[in-house]
């Protein structure tokens, strides 16, 4: 029993000693964004889902089509910032509820154009005032020089995280669809998680 104890007042000690010397994640700024955003996203959720029968990813790639006369599958994909597949999903979902139409190129098969459908436009009329409206409430505790001066650092954050990405800092890759591959946890001895 009293190694146990002294095993436990060491361990403690080395967490104290961990926390004291690393910041913490409370402190790092991407998780703050994230936080935020994590705040107000169910809002936007209960609007879109619950009262529209629209995810926010289908809203997202509404938002866009609307915006645009007509984007292949590839500009789609870039200009949502989701995966391929994610946004074919996304895309055939929509055109099954006649929000979207996708045709294939008169001069080349391989290219299909993705456009809104006047049901579509019906939609993102109907949703986006409300969406609007969210926004300024969410923002209202802001003034418009604090609002230009947070559109102008989220997207001095967003270039420097592309930058990140294009020069490839983190070699590793996800392992969501091959848990395999993942990394070992190190487990303590005598310390059985399942």
């Amino acid at each position: 029993m009293g190694m146990e104890t002294t095993g436990h007042r060491q361990e403690a000690a080395d967490r104290a000693s961990v926390l004291n010397s690393l910041p913490k994640l409370g402190d790092m700024m991407m998780f703050r964004l994230y936080r935020a955003w994590a705040a107000g996203n169910p809002i936007f959720t209960r609007l879109c889902e619950g009262r529209f029968n629209i995810t926010r990813r289908e809203w997202r790639l509404l938002a866009i089509a609307v915006q645009h006369d007509r984007l292949t599958s590839t500009e789609m994909t870039h200009a949502v910032g989701l995966d391929g597949p994610r946004t074919s999903r996304a895309v055939g979902t929509l055109c099954n509820k006649g929000l979207l139409e996708r045709r294939r190129d008169s001069g080349d098969a391989r290219t299909v154009h993705i456009s809104v459908t006047q049901q579509g436009l019906r939609l993102y009329q109907e949703i986006m005032p409300m969406v609007v409206s969210l926004n300024d409430v969410i923002f209202q505790d802001l003034d418009a020089g604090e609002l230009q001066a947070l559109s102008s650092m989220l997207d001095r954050i967003a270039s420097r995280a592309a930058q990140m990405m294009d020069q490839d800092l983190i070699k590793e890759r996800p392992h969501r669809s091959r848990p395999e591959r993942a990394l070992p946890r190190e487990r303590p001895a005598g310390h059985d998680c399942g």
